[in-house]
């Protein structure tokens, strides 16, 4: 192909199988696709080069961070180009006054909390894979302490973004309150890519707790379980997860519905024991260290036990007074499909995943059964088909039943704006078909 020759005058490409492979997939179990070529560049201005290059050529370019998105985010469905963030990976500044931090998108967040320890700040938003930060901007990610502290986009300041014609521009800015404009920033958080390439974000800092409790209840029931999800939102918990009996037992444990919290106010640890032996709990303990690690590579953990396998994960969110009747019909389901299933989420605002091995074909289809059913349930609850994982290629067909066709036609109006020849991670997020009513699914 002349034009990755062309490509490589003006920024760094690799064109190899094992980068080329490692570029094609992320950890979901849905099916690889190998870029023909992998772009590195190294400033928002190569990476506009990128852009208005391939904008003239009509190449597709999907955006690449650390490929640890479940939805098949990252993955180069028409092959072109794979635009890799990993060497934008700079934290160009830190300002404790300002409670921002200004970083390259291709920082990982665990590496800026890592320059952060000791000062008494954070950026608080923490998930399972060691995400960049850009990539967690475009997906809007969450994670356990989302209950306290938001999702991604409460963290973000302002973006520079870069164009599909090869313009760069920036948002928002570095002040807490904004009220200038439209609020670009937040269009392009959870975009995936479609609408533009993050290059540098402007995040909050919050502050390091000084206190950490770490409270473990075991339940007769799911409905018993949740009955004391409410009092622990009032006592201001930095994480409410739930775990169902079966995934207990996967892990080793007592086969009981768990919940564990963490809070980082002095005392209130104590006050949830007290809490919770009155809701009904059999067991409460504070020895939940192991059972956080084990919560937070959760998926890992699927894979290992399942060698071999794919790994399809739900990610439905309901309002939490409807978390219970949620996870029932979760757990019911699995029965009646004969399904392995891992249980677990985040009480404290509704979201729930089952992890979902399968092999083959025949597996297949039982699987994506259950897939459909989760999102149809959770939409007739009010609830949505993703509450952190965003669309990528696995979720688009349930957008328009979820927000209708008009709200996907102004989406789609949005996305020709931005990106009218479509180069933008094509095959991602808007749905190909139009279904509106929840009975298709």
């Amino acid at each position: 192909m002349n034009w990755v020759s062309e490509l490589a005058g003006f920024v760094s490409v690799e064109t190899g199988e094992a980068v080329r492979a490692r570029h094609g997939g992320d950890v979901s179990g849905h099916d690889a696709v190998w870029p023909d070529v992998v772009a590195m560049p190294e400033s928002a201005v190569q990476v506009a080069a990128v852009l208005a290059w391939a904008n003239e050529r009509e190449l597709p370019v999907t955006p690449w961070g650390a490929g640890t998105s479940v939805e098949g985010n990252p993955i180069p469905v028409r092959g072109g180009i794979s635009l890799s963030l990993e060497r934008m990976n700079r934290v160009k500044e830190i300002r404790l006054e300002d409670r921002l931090a200004v970083v390259e998108a291709g920082t990982k967040y665990r590496e800026l909390n890592r320059q952060l320890a000791g000062s008494g700040w954070q950026f608080a938003v923490e998930i399972g894979g060691d995400a960049t930060i850009g990539g967690m901007i475009a997906n809007n990610a969450a994670g356990p302490k989302a209950v306290k502290y938001g999702s991604t986009k409460a963290h973000v300041l302002g973006l520079e973004v870069a164009l599909a014609d090869g313009r760069l521009i920036r948002t928002g800015g570095r002040t807490w309150k904004q009220s200038c404009g439209y609020n670009l920033t937040q269009l392009f958080v959870g975009s995936e890519g479609t609408l533009g390439v993050i290059t540098e974000a402007i995040v909050k800092l919050t502050p390091t707790p000084a206190v950490r409790e770490v409270v473990v209840a075991r339940f007769a029931s799911v409905r018993e379980a949740v009955r004391c999800v409410g009092a622990m939102r009032a006592l201001d918990a930095g994480a409410i997860e739930f775990l169902d009996r079966s995934y207990m037992s996967f892990l080793g444990e007592e086969a009981a519905d768990t919940l564990f919290c963490e809070f980082h106010t002095e005392g209130h640890g104590r006050a949830a024991e007290a809490i919770f032996l009155a809701g009904g709990a059999t067991e409460v303990s504070r020895a939940g260290e192991t059972l956080w690690a084990a919560r937070l590579r959760a998926y890992t953990a699927s894979q290992e036990a399942n060698p071999g396998a794919r790994l399809l994960t739900t990610d439905t969110a309901v309002p939490v007074g409807a978390f219970a009747e949620m996870v029932e019909f979760l757990q019911a389901e699995l029965a009646r499909r004969e399904l392995t299933g891992y249980l677990l989420g985040h009480a404290g605002d509704g979201n729930l995943h089952v992890i979902l091995p399968w092999r083959g074909e025949g597996e297949w289809g039982a699987v994506e059964g259950f897939h459909r059913a989760a999102v149809r349930k959770s939409l007739e609850l009010g609830g949505t088909a993703s509450g952190e994982h965003g669309v990528g290629m696995g979720k688009r067909e349930f957008v328009a039943t979820e927000h209708g066709e008009e709200a996907v036609a102004v989406m789609r109006g949005i996305k020709a704006m931005l990106d009218p020849r479509g180069i933008l991670n094509p095959g991602k997020v808007l749905p190909e078909r139009i279904v509106t009513n929840a009975n298709e699914l």
